[in-house]
């Protein structure tokens, strides 16, 4: 066959062979692009197994230990590598007087050891929050609640008073082993427990390896799939968690292909990355405000001079030149994507000219040397806040407020001024969970440390609104409520709402992740972790 073939071949004339070769030529190129198209028709791309995520972060963990974990670093290891007591649940349940929860845990639950994870654990972790020598930054929130054993899976948790807001605390109480803890004193958590850097959790990820430098400085934090997790088996192997001490060397690690994403990006840095990436911007239940303690200075006791103030603030130019258009107006005492009202935007609409006449009508008029009278204003030294509040004085000098600002080391700024109260106004953020509970924030009887209030609200309207709130399960009662706080709240010009900034997530294009666009905290960014992937492969339809 092939020596006919050759035969014929030899037979055709010159123009005739480059005729044969084109349409042979052609054929193969149709039926490339035919089975191409078939494969695509039958098949289609999915998710599959593999493949290491490197991530870049500024920081250092320090306790990876749910309980006592207080930065954010701390807080994105514990959500990998920990559960929360809402995901383990099976059924949570609750009492008609809205007193007693009942939680029934699911029963494929393991420890990374291999030990079977039961409500002793759950009870054990709330207990180790109530024990004062544990210092957990959960108290306040598990404070009063009674939690009791009915069986290996079953539990009930008590709370003196209904409260709307509970099945938030359940997804926030990440649940601590007992046989690892239980013979470990609680005042030694924090020094001498091995487990703060090398957890043993129930998580998507449980820990492989550390990497430290000559220093003491952590390089390096490798975790490895849980194979036993009780969601989704999680379709990438390793998660590596590369620690840099500044933003510009996670750009440069980024720009050379060492990590595949960096967290919690500076937006005014992005024009440093080189390399093809893509932006998320999340959004958070939290915000930034200038409280007023009208307690402290005279002219703030006015309410048409906190008004001036507001009409003062530009903060379309600070969202602006702060954070490059990566953050949102706060118009309202609750955070981005709750209740908001159109109202309440233009209340806060940048007016210097209205300013000026409510100031001159409130007889505060301009002396020899331009200026209507003073504030100190107290900031964190953060640079997003210092940036913010220099656009601030500008802003509030050029109607006649002469403005000091007071630049605090963020370590102290709790002592030297919020446990105090000394201050006339403070550049501060308050931070919500998934649904927003204001009562620790502008009840009346938050106005001193340890309380919230930092404005040091006081309206008993108001406190009788955000009492009924907290003990309201009914959504669309309650979301009425909270529509009147923020109206009454606004109206009374405590505070003036500024912005709620992003949180900008830059990562390579192979990386797919699964990402709600509002989450409670960066955590939370992990929260389907399980889900994302990198490798990628075809099956039929």
């Amino acid at each position: 066959m092939i020596s006919s073939l050759k035969s014929l071949i030899k037979s055709l004339s010159h123009t005739e062979r480059l005729i044969m070769i084109g349409a042979s030529a052609i054929f193969v190129v149709a039926a490339i692009v035919y089975s191409l198209v078939l494969t695509d028709r039958l098949t289609k791309v999915v998710p599959a197994y593999g493949g290491t995520y490197r991530e870049g972060l500024v920081g250092q963990p320090v306790y990876i230990n749910p309980v006592i974990a207080a930065n954010d670093t701390d807080k994105d290891i514990v959500a990998l590598t920990f559960s929360s007591l809402s995901d383990m649940a099976d059924k949570v349940s609750v009492s008609k007087d809205h007193l007693t929860w009942t939680i029934r845990l699911k029963d494929n639950l393991f420890w990374h050891d291999g030990q079977k994870v039961t409500t002793d654990d759950a009870i054990f972790t709330i207990k180790s929050i109530h024990d004062p020598k544990t210092n957990s930054p959960l108290y306040p929130t598990w404070q009063g609640v009674d939690p009791k054993r009915v069986s290996e899976f079953e539990m009930t948790l008590s709370t003196s008073v209904p409260y709307a807001f509970f099945a938030d605390s359940l997804k926030d109480l990440y649940v601590i082993p007992k046989h690892i803890f239980v013979n470990v004193p609680t005042a030694n958590w924090r020094t001498l427990s091995a487990f703060n850097l090398q957890p043993v959790g129930s998580g998507s990820y449980k820990f492989e390896s550390i990497k430290k430098e000559k220093s003491g400085f952590i390089s390096e934090y490798s975790l490895t799939r849980n194979e036993r997790y009780f969601k989704d088996r999680p379709f990438i192997d390793r998660v590596v968690l590369v620690f840099f001490p500044g933003e510009d060397e996670a750009i440069g690690a980024f720009n050379a292909a060492k990590i595949d994403a960096i967290s919690g990006a500076n937006p005014m840095d992005l024009g440093k990355i080189k390399r093809p990436d893509r932006i998320s911007n999340l959004h958070l239940p939290r915000y930034y405000a200038v409280f007023f303690n009208q307690g402290s200075n005279d002219m703030l006791k006015n309410k048409n001079v906190r008004l001036a103030l507001n009409y003062a603030t530009p903060k379309d130019k600070i969202i602006d030149k702060v954070f490059g258009g990566y953050a949102t107006r706060a118009d309202g005492p609750l955070p981005f994507g709750r209740i908001q009202t159109e109202d309440l935007a233009a209340m806060g609409t940048y007016n210097p000219d209205q300013a000026n006449k409510i100031l001159d009508d409130a007889g505060l008029k301009k002396g020899d040397d331009g200026f209507r009278g003073e504030i100190k204003l107290v900031v964190p030294q953060l640079k997003f806040l210092t940036d913010t509040a220099d656009i601030i004085k500008e802003s509030w000098d050029a109607v006649g407020i002469r403005t000091t600002i007071i630049a605090l080391d963020p370590a102290t700024v709790n002592d030297d001024a919020v446990k105090t109260r000394n201050y006339d106004a403070i550049l501060f953020g308050n931070y919500f969970t998934e649904n927003p509970d204001p009562l620790s924030f502008w009840h009346s009887s938050e106005r001193f440390y340890p309380g919230h209030n930092l404005s040091l609200y006081n309206s008993k309207t108001a406190d009788k609104l955000m009492e009924s709130i907290s003990k309201n399960f009914d959504d669309d009662s309650r979301n009425k409520d909270l529509t009147s706080l923020q109206s009454l709240i606004v109206q009374d010009v405590p505070t003036i709402f500024l912005y709620s900034r992003d949180y900008v997530y830059v990562s390579d294009n192979n990386i797919n992740m699964v990402n709600s666009w509002l989450i409670s905290s960066p955590s939370n960014r992990f929260e389907s972790i399980e889900k994302w992937y990198i490798k990628t492969k075809r099956t039929f339809r």
